[in-house]
């Protein structure tokens, strides 16, 4: 149950990380202009729109349907696999991928101690300490599988499902850690 609740905090702050990555780093670059992409950030993240077009699709306030809105760039979502990986952005992906697996992965593990922790009612001397304990185990264990988790994500998963792809295997990934934690004591 920790866990679950745990996954549900976090998403919030996740989805925001990754319209930030997706949105700074787009990795299906279309020809839309930096400002636009910027304007498709901020509408996936408050969720406005402005109306429906010709053809009755929702609009954004920059004239992008609704559909396209989730992908940050240009109908990333509505091509094929086999277009959309034509168009991948190697270097806006190595960098997404450098930025969540560093600056990402720390903030995300601090989070998870110190989260996990205050639900099960600890105290802050705790906290401190679990997270100094744990916080380099943690960051190696997590490297045998979240390298692939972000790979996936940034080049298969589209924009609208990353949170819910990466909160389902946290969750897997808190309950795994759960055990071999609960093994040594």
């Amino acid at each position: 149950m920790q866990f679950t609740l745990f996954s549900i905090l976090a998403c919030p702050p996740n989805f925001l990380w990754q319209s930030w990555l997706e949105g700074t780093f787009p990795g299906y670059t279309g020809s839309l202009p930096p400002k636009e992409k910027e304007k498709l950030v901020d509408d996936a993240v408050t969720g406005r729109t402005t109306g429906t077009d010709s053809n009755g699709r929702t609009m954004n306030r920059s004239g992008t349907s609704e559909k396209d809105l989730g992908a940050m760039t240009e109908k990333s979502i509505t091509t094929s696999p086999r277009e959309a990986s034509k168009r991948l952005s190697v270097k806006n992906t190595a960098i997404k991928f450098s930025l969540d697996q560093t600056l990402g992965a720390a903030a995300n593990t601090v989070l998870f101690l110190a989260g996990i922790a205050l639900l099960r009612g600890q105290s802050w001397a705790f906290i401190q300490s679990q997270v100094s304990e744990q916080f380099w185990p943690m960051i190696f264990a997590g490297q045998k599988l979240w390298p692939a988790v972000s790979v996936l994500s940034f080049t298969v998963v589209p924009f609208e499902y990353r949170t819910l792809f990466g909160s389902i295997v946290g969750l897997f990934w808190g309950v795994y850690l759960s055990l071999v934690a609960g093994g040594k004591h």
